[in-house]
């Protein structure tokens, strides 16, 4: 009753004040009305069509005689008689002298300023601010950074565009996931990614499964990448990219908001007469970007001998060890003689042409009251890869309805399908068909391999070792396909109870069915009973929130304020069968019921936050801005004692240029500065306390459970804290013609979530604890520029630069370092130290004693050198990133390009040192003619000075694999990643085109050329990983070098 009372008191007041006001407005307009003329009219962007609400229009000679557009962007307003012209201005929009021609029905359009200093920027919960008032680090991207050259994921197309975020796209393939990274890795074993925000609204970006970088017990046989979240974005969709990078900035989504977060906005339909349409297609050939410098001077074989039988070829179908090339036939694997001479083609001859191949449709239109846009798109991809490829369908609707001028709705909502086919395996040998072609002997032609079985179906060997299976073999008869489904949807209600006053409804789900299903058959050398695993996925996010919004200019004196206050509910819901099964009972019969042996989980989760939040911004004169917000935050994987965490914000910015009389050269000048705490890395879902599932079989026939972990449960755990200080400039020179960005900020991680060891006398093997510590320090530099800009030609430039400093400042007690991942066969470990930055090399030197003698195991006539103490040899992440690009624009013709690099970081490449072990890397050819002299002393001390006579070198080359500092390298790199060169036809002047509202056509390139690079025989961003684990690489995907067309029309 209390609840209603104090409802009916508000609404009651709100009723009273919009007719107190009306009154008023009305004895104003009476007092005005003689000797004035009526106008009336639409304000309408020129960018999109779309109805401006909330522009202010008033009379030249008289500023205060004035009004606002209402939510259709209409207007009406009195001015004298006399005047001729009215001024409309609108933030982020070129103010506007209109003269008046016409009085009545007005269509007024605004051009979206063209300086980034007047631009309006799209913040959390869709909030629109100017860039003015903004007190953090934030940039945007227009749709038109995505739609020309396109991604197959669109968190790849950022690579380059923005200081401060690290983009990685992984060697697993063009569906594979991706890897962004906004001011370092916050988190040493939870998600690092940023929160993705569609149509603001929280979408997953799962990644469904990480490929593992080692082959330890329990390494699965088919390791591939099965794509994460972001790919559901189709780019021909996308109006705007926000990042907002500062903990302020993303303060006001709490626990998810740790990482930074990427807002997205779709475009939407316009009023217009008829159906507007745009259609859009591009059509990409892609191939592999880089070709392993292998030596062509020594051919198959071993013991610097050519194989004579069929069985000496296949014991050395991987060996480069034997005798100079001399073009005599010699026998190969497959008992057939061929010439002895150099294959290079190789990796050309296996890998195919790729293609992708986007057609996207939209129709748009609407009125005043109802706008709307219906888009299609259809995404074929042909990998490199033979035989692998996927196909991506999506629907797309956006309507806006404005019932009355107090009411208005929107919808959006999307439907995706995603059918893959055999995506590829990566890291070791096993299924892994890029294995087998780097690796082959250099003197085999891989083609002669193919199809990679014999009459019976059964894998035809080339070399000794099984699980180096042939890759015909792989390409033709080991399959995988899965399917996704994902819907995701939003609506949006706004009730305006006044011109300040309004309250805003939002609900929506993003829900995903993604099902995988791959095989390994019997017929295959390594294990001839065959294997399959398979899983069905169903993943719900289901968000809804009410905001609360009042907006007063000059509401004391000079201030102005805008205040909202909201309240929100999350719910995840991940719901998973796995399965994992052996021998096939028929023959050529792939399915679950076919498997003698199998084995189910089923993992579980759910989890649900709900929270309240608020927010104050505050501005003197548009000068001096204030924003403080606050958010809490309540979790159902916490326990009821500590279930609640509260996250502030504070910031400010001031115009100094509009205080003190700056040098004629600059033209603006802005401070800014904020602090904030933001959460992330939540608790999984039943980590508190001790969960228990069904063991398959039972006991004696009997059910039994049994725990889920051997991890003891943590009733006290909570999320971790990220606090992040930010100081920063925004400056104009020269008219606003040249800007810098400018910031600095401190980021500290508390209360991380780390896993120590404990006695197994507990019953348990590991706890979790909220102990780990870590700090990100950085700069970031933005400076752009018009360069040129007269009628018929334009130059516009801009460079992107940032630096990261990460440092891990503890762990636990008894713990100095973490292990995060280790390569194949445990050759390097990535892990995580206490004073070091995160995710770093560890493997081994050569040994050395006191002297600085090389130490050596000698065996009869040949040496290994000894392994050093394990020790830091790198770190996988890069802390330095770089991106310049430039566009230029005469008359219909337009020309851009874009460069980025990143330096700093290391790779540690499994592919040379296999390579070398092969006797394929170039390093090899030492000691090749008259053997390899060697001084130092063995293991004992004894002096060693000897010669490895050239039949013995596979013996020293191959002890390099426990010398893994040989093969870490510095994977800084400078690409030339882009190039557009684009055609605006001049269809007034093209008979049959007259019609058209647009054409343009363009050529496209990207990946076109590594600039600098430092990793011999593989690209420096061949990391097939999108974890946290970075900075090995392995017989991955190769990465493609793409060129092609595209092609846009409107009706």
């Amino acid at each position: 009753m209390k609840t209603k009372l104090i409802s009916l008191v508000f609404i009651g007041g709100m009723i009273f004040s919009a007719n107190a006001k009306e009154a008023a407005i009305k004895k104003h307009l009476f007092e005005q009305k003689s000797n004035q003329t009526e106008i009336s009219g639409q304000v309408v962007g020129q960018d999109d069509g779309m109805p401006i609400a909330g522009a202010t229009i008033y009379a030249k000679g008289n500023n205060k005689i004035a009004t606002i557009t209402d939510e259709t962007g209409k207007f009406k307003l009195n001015v004298p008689e006399n005047e001729t012209h009215i001024i409309v201005t609108y933030m982020g929009y070129a103010s506007l002298e209109y003269k008046l021609d016409n009085t009545q029905n007005l269509v007024i359009s605004l051009k979206p300023a063209e300086n980034v200093l007047d631009q309006v920027l799209v913040t959390a919960l869709g909030v629109k601010k100017s860039s003015k008032s903004v007190a953090y680090a934030v940039t945007e991207l227009k749709g038109t950074e995505f739609t020309k050259a396109k991604e197959t994921n669109i968190a790849n197309a950022l690579v380059g565009k923005i200081a401060g975020v690290n983009v990685s796209s992984t060697a697993t393939g063009p569906n594979g996931s991706s890897r962004v990274v906004i001011r370092g890795n916050g988190s040493l074993n939870g998600n690092n990614q940023p929160m993705y925000v569609v149509n603001d609204l929280p979408i997953d970006n799962t990644q469904l499964n990480l490929p593992g970088i080692g082959n330890g017990p329990g390494s699965t046989r088919i390791n591939v990448d099965r794509g994460d979240g972001t790919s559901v974005i189709n780019a021909d969709d996308i109006k705007t990219i926000t990042v907002l990078k500062g903990g302020t900035a993303a303060a006001l989504y709490g626990a998810n908001a740790a990482n930074g977060v990427i807002l997205i906005q779709t475009k939407r339909g316009a009023a217009q007469k008829g159906i507007g349409v745009d259609y859009n297609t591009s059509f990409t050939f892609e191939t592999p970007s880089i070709i392993p410098d292998w030596q062509y001077e020594y051919g198959s074989g071993a013991l610097g001998k050519k194989p004579t039988t069929q069985a000496e070829a296949i014991a050395a179908g991987r060996w480069s060890w034997g005798a100079k090339m001399d073009g005599t036939n010699v026998v190969q694997f497959d008992g057939v003689a061929r010439p002895y001479v150099a294959q290079k083609n190789n990796i050309k001859n296996f890998y195919e042409t790729g293609t992708t191949f986007i057609n996207s449709l939209a129709l748009s239109g609407g009125n005043e009251k109802a706008t709307g846009r219906l888009s299609f798109s259809n995404m074929d991809n042909q990998g490199v890869v033979p035989n692998s490829d996927f196909n991506r369908k999506s629907v797309n609707i956006a309507s806006n309805v404005n019932l009355t001028n107090w009411l208005k709705f929107d919808v959006v909502a999307q439907y995706n399908i995603e059918k893959s086919n055999n995506r590829v395996t990566v890291s070791d040998a096993e299924a892994n068909p890029n294995w087998g072609t780097y690796m082959i002997a250099n003197t085999v032609d891989i083609r002669n391999l193919a199809p990679g079985y014999d009459e019976n179906g059964v894998e035809e060997a080339w070399n000794p070792v099984a699980v180096a299976t042939n890759p015909y073999f792989v390409v033709n008869k080991i399959k995988n396909n899965d399917t996704k489904n994902r819907f995701i949807g939003m609506l949006n209600v706004k009730l305006n109870f006044t011109p300040e006053l309004f309250l805003q409804g939002r609900i929506g789900q993003d829900f995903t069915d993604y099902q995988f299903f791959g095989y390994i058959p019997k017929t295959t050398l390594n294990n001839p009973v065959g294997y399959a695993q398979g899983s069905r996925v169903k993943i719900s996010n289901l968000n809804s929130e009410a905001i609360l919004n009042y907006t007063k200019k000059n509401i004391v004196d000079n201030f102005s304020l805008n205040a909202l206050i909201g309240v929100n509910s999350r719910t995840n819901l991940r719901d998973e069968t796995r399965f994992e099964g052996s021998n096939f009972v028929l023959d050529d019969f792939y399915a679950i019921s076919n498997l003698s042996t199998l084995t189910y989980s089923y993992p579980y989760g759910k989890t649900k936050t709900n929270s309240v939040y608020s927010a104050v911004d505050l501005d003197y004169k548009n000068i001096v801005f204030l924003n403080v917000t606050g958010r809490q935050d309540w979790f159902s994987t916490l326990s009821k004692d500590n279930n609640t965490v509260f996250y502030p914000s504070v910031g400010t910015s001031i115009i100094v240029s509009d205080i003190i009389k700056m040098p004629e050269f600059i033209s603006f000048a802005k401070l800014r500065s904020s602090w904030a705490q933001v959460g992330g890395a939540t608790p999984d879902p039943y980590a508190l306390n001790q969960s228990y599932s069904m063991i398959q079989g039972g006991h004696n026939g009997q059910q039994l459970q049994g725990p889920t972990s051997s991890r003891v449960p943590n009733p006290t755990l909570s999320p971790l804290t990220s606090t992040t200080f930010e100081i920063g400039t925004d400056l104009g020179f020269f008219n606003n013609r040249l800007n810098l960005d400018f910031a600095y900020y401190n980021r500290a991680t508390t209360n991380d979530i780390v896993e120590t060891t404990i006695s197994n006398a507990s019953g348990s093997s590991t706890a979790l604890l909220n102990l780990g510590k870590m700090r990100n320090k950085g700069v970031e530099v933005l400076l752009s520029g018009k360069i040129i800009n007269s009628e018929n030609f334009s130059w516009d430039a801009s460079f992107n630069g940032s630096y990261n400093k990460n440092t891990v400042e503890a762990l636990t007690d008894q713990l100095n370092s973490i292990t995060m991942a280790t390569s194949v066969n445990g050759y390097v470990t990535i892990t995580s130290d206490v004073g070091r930055p995160y995710s770093i090399i560890k493997g081994y030197k050569p040994r050395v004693d006191a002297k600085g003698n090389t130490v050596y195991n000698v065996s009869g006539g040949s040496a290994t050198i000894a392994q050093g103490p394990l020790e830091e040899l790198g770190q996988g992440v890069h802390p330095w990133t770089a991106g310049i690009s430039n566009e230029f624009k005469y008359k219909n013709i337009s020309f851009s390009f874009l460069i980025d690099g990143k330096f700093g970081g290391s790779l540690y490449s499994g592919t040379d040192l296999y390579g070398t072990r092969m006797g394929l890397t170039k390093l090899t050819l030492e000691g090749r003619e008259n053997g390899l002299p060697i001084k130092g002393v063995d293991t004992n001390g004894n002096p060693v000075d000897m010669v490895i006579a050239p039949e013995n070198l596979r013996t020293y080359y191959d002890g390099l694999r426990n010398i893994s500092s040989t093969f870490v390298y510095d994977a800084s790199f400078v690409k030339l990643r882009q190039i557009i060169l684009g055609y605006d036809l001049p269809i007034q002047r093209i008979k049959g085109l007259s019609k058209l509202q647009g054409a343009s056509v363009s050529f496209i390139a990207r990946n076109l050329f590594i600039l600098y690079k430092k990793t011999p025989n593989v690209d420096p961003e061949s990391v097939f990983s999108a974890g946290n684990a970075q900075g090995v690489e392995q017989f991955g995907v190769p990465k493609t070098r793409s060129f092609g067309l595209s092609l846009n029309v409107k009706f």
